[in-house]
C-alpha cells in the first residue's frame, strides 16, 4: 500500500500551488486527478492585487462589498495582503504578465473594482499558470497522476486515514494511506452547463463521507459567455477596452462586480460585447479569442459586436474550511483531523455571497499556498494509521465495482440523458432568478432522476470512461439536491442568490448555510 505524507486531490491552480508548498514544507507529497492538469474555463481572468495602491484596504474592502455581508474578513485580508507577493513569486517562477509603458505589470480595471487591480497574461493567465505551476511541481519531483478517480475518503473518528481510488487505464482499485488530504478540485458547475468539467468530485466524496457542504446556493454567473454557446471569454477583455452595450446602445455599468454585470444582462433579455475599441497594442494579448470567435462562431470581433447570454461557470459554495484550509464539521469550533480543501472544492469565506473579479485565481493561489503548508505542518506532527480501515474499504470499494459492472447492457438512463435533464432543470429553475415554486419543480425533477436505474454498455474494467461518468453524475446529482435544500432555506436576495418571490429588503440575519448527507440545513453565524 502506497504511503504518502500528503495526497492533494484535483488538476487546477489550487491544486498544483498547494502541492508544491506540501513539498516545501518537506512533506512527501503526490497529486491525484481523473484528468491531466488543466485550466476548467477559458474565462477565468487575471490575479486580483494592490499593486499600484498605498495599501491592501481597498481591495479588502471590495471583496467584502460585492460579498454582500458572508465573507470572512480574515480570509480576505490574508489573501488581499499576500497578493503582491504571490504575484511576485509567479513571476519570478517565469510567467510572462502584460506590462504597462514604465515596465510595470499592467492592471486591468474590471466590474466591482474602483481601480485597474487585476494582472494577466491575456486571454493565457490561467494555461500559462498551470504550465508554471506544473514545471515547478517537476522540479520538485512531486509525482503527478493523472486518470486516477477517487472513489472514496477512509475516515475514522480520529480523522482522515487515506482513501480508496481506481486506476481509469488498467482498472486497478486500490487504497492509499495518508496523513493528510487535500480536496482542491473543480466546483459542481457542471450541473448548470453541462459540459462534464465541473462534477463536484470533492464535494460527492464530503457527502459520501457525512460532512456537511456550505452556502451551495451561491455560483458565479459569466457575464461574458457568447449567447447560444459554451464560449466564455476572459473578463479581462473589460479591462483592455472591451464594453459590454445594451440592446438600446448605451453601455451597461459593471460597478458592482461580474454577478450585477450578469443580472442586468439577463434582465435586459440579452446585449452585445463591443471589442473595437481595444487598442492594437492590446490585441495581441487577446489574439485565441479573437481567432476561437472568428471560427466557432463566424465573428469577426474587430468589427461586430458578440452577443451574449451569461451562464453560470463556477460555484461559490463547496466544502466548509477555516482560515487555514482545515475541514470543519458540523459548527465551527471543531475540524476534522487531516482533511484539508482549497480552491473551487472549498467554501473559503473569501467570496461570500458573490465573487469579486480576480479573486477565483487569488484565491486558487493564495489559498492553495497556505493550505499546502498548513497540511505539510500537520503530517509533522501525525504518525501513518488506519490501515486495516483502508484495506476493509478498499474490499467494499470492490464489490461495489464488480455489482456495476455486472449490469452493463441491462437497459438503464444513459449517463448523457441525466446530465441534459439535470442541466435544463438548474438552468430553469435554479439560474439567475429563484423562486420556491421553481425551485421545488427542480427538486422534484432532480429526486426523479436520482431514483432512475443507470445504464451502461461497457463492461470492461480498462479504460472504461462510462463507468467513470455514471459514478461522477450520480455524485452531482446528489449535490444539486442539496443546493435547492440550501437555495430553498435561504428565504432573502443576497450576493448572487436571488429570491423573486421575497422583497430586496427582505434579509434575515447574515449566516453560513449547512447542508448535511441527510438534507439537514443549518445556519451558522460568520466567523468574524
Amino acid at each position: 500500500m502506497q504511503a504518502w505524507d500528503v495526497v492533494v486531490v484535483g488538476n487546477g491552480v489550487a491544486a498544483l500551488r498547494a502541492a508544491i508548498a506540501a513539498s516545501d514544507a518537506g512533506a512527501s507529497v503526490t497529486v491525484l486527478c481523473s484528468r491531466a492538469p488543466s485550466s476548467t474555463s477559458h474565462s477565468e481572468c487575471g490575479i486580483a492585487a494592490s499593486l499600484g495602491e498605498s495599501s491592501h484596504s481597498a481591495h479588502a474592502e471590495e471583496t467584502i462589498l460585492v460579498g454582500d455581508g458572508l465573507c470572512e474578513t480574515d480570509v480576505v485580508h490574508s489573501a488581499t495582503t499576500s497578493a503582491p507577493h504571490h504575484l511576485a513569486e509567479l513571476e519570478r517562477w517565469g510567467v510572462v504578465l502584460r506590462r504597462d509603458g514604465n515596465g510595470l505589470p499592467h492592471l486591468g480595471q474590471l466590474p466591482g473594482q474602483s481601480t485597474p487591480r487585476t494582472a494577466n497574461t491575456g486571454d493565457s493567465t490561467s494555461r500559462e499558470l498551470l504550465q508554471i505551476l506544473e514545471e515547478q511541481c517537476i522540479k520538485r519531483r512531486i509525482p503527478r497522476r493523472g486518470d486516477v478517480e477517487i472513489f472514496d475518503l477512509v475516515m475514522t473518528e480520529n480523522g482522515i486515514r487515506g482513501l480508496i481510488a481506481m486506476d481509469v487505464q488498467s482498472g486497478s482499485i486500490f487504497g492509499i494511506q495518508s496523513k493528510a488530504v487535500i480536496l482542491a478540485g473543480s466546483g459542481f458547475e457542471s450541473a448548470w452547463n453541462g459540459d462534464g468539467v465541473g462534477m463536484g468530485v470533492a464535494a460527492s466524496l464530503a457527502l459520501r463521507s457525512d460532512l456537511p457542504l456550505a452556502n451551495l446556493e451561491f455560483t458565479a454567473m459569466h457575464p461574458l459567455t457568447v449567447a447560444e454557446t459554451n464560449l466564455y471569454l476572459p473578463l479581462d477583455l473589460l479591462g483592455a477596452g472591451a464594453i459590454v452595450m445594451g440592446s438600446d446602445g448605451t453601455e451597461i455599468p459593471s460597478d458592482g462586480g461580474a454577478d450585477e454585470l450578469a443580472r442586468a444582462i439577463v434582465d435586459a433579455g440579452g446585449a452585445s460585447l463591443d471589442m473595437t475599441g481595444i487598442p492594437r497594442s492590446a490585441k495581441s494579448w487577446y489574439a485565441g479569442t479573437f481567432d476561437m470567435l472568428s471560427s466557432r462562431c463566424g465573428i469577426d470581433a474587430s468589427t461586430e459586436n458578440i452577443p451574449l447570454m451569461p451562464a453560470v461557470v463556477f460555484t461559490i459554495g463547496g466544502i466548509p474550511v477555516d482560515a487555514s484550509g482545515n475541514v470543519v464539521s458540523n459548527d465551527w469550533d471543531s475540524t476534522v483531523d487531516g482533511l484539508f480543501a482549497t480552491g473551487d472544492a472549498a467554501c473559503s469565506g473569501m467570496h461570500g455571497a458573490s465573487a469579486s473579479s480576480g479573486n477565483r485565481m487569488l484565491d486558487a493561489i493564495a489559498g492553495g499556498a497556505l493550505t499546502g503548508d498548513t497540511a505539510a505542518n500537520h503530517a509533522k506532527s501525525t504518525n501513518f494509521s488506519g490501515s486495516s480501515t483502508i484495506s476493509t474499504a478498499l474490499s467494499e470499494a470492490h464489490h461495489m465495482h464488480d455489482e456495476i459492472l455486472s449490469k452493463a447492457g441491462n437497459g438503464g438512463t444513459s449517463v448523457g440523458a441525466l446530465m441534459g435533464a439535470l442541466s435544463l432543470a438548474m438552468q430553469t429553475h435554479v439560474g439567475i432568478n429563484r423562486d420556491a415554486e421553481g425551485l421545488s419543480s427542480a427538486s422534484e425533477t432532480i429526486r426523479e432522476l436520482r431514483n432512475l436505474e443507470f445504464g451502461i454498455q461497457d463492461s470492461s474494467t480498462m479504460m472504461n470512461t462510462e463507468y467513470i461518468a455514471m459514478r461522477q453524475t450520480q455524485g452531482l446529482l446528489a449535490i444539486a439536491e442539496a443546493t435547492i435544500t440550501s437555495a430553498v432555506a435561504r428565504e432573502e436576495s443576497r450576493g448572487s442568490h436571488r429570491r423573486t418571490d421575497y422583497p430586496e429588503s427582505n434579509k434575515k440575519l447574515v449566516h453560513h448555510s449547512l447542508v448535511n448527507g441527510d438534507g439537514a440545513v443549518s445556519r451558522l453565524p460568520c466567523r468574524n
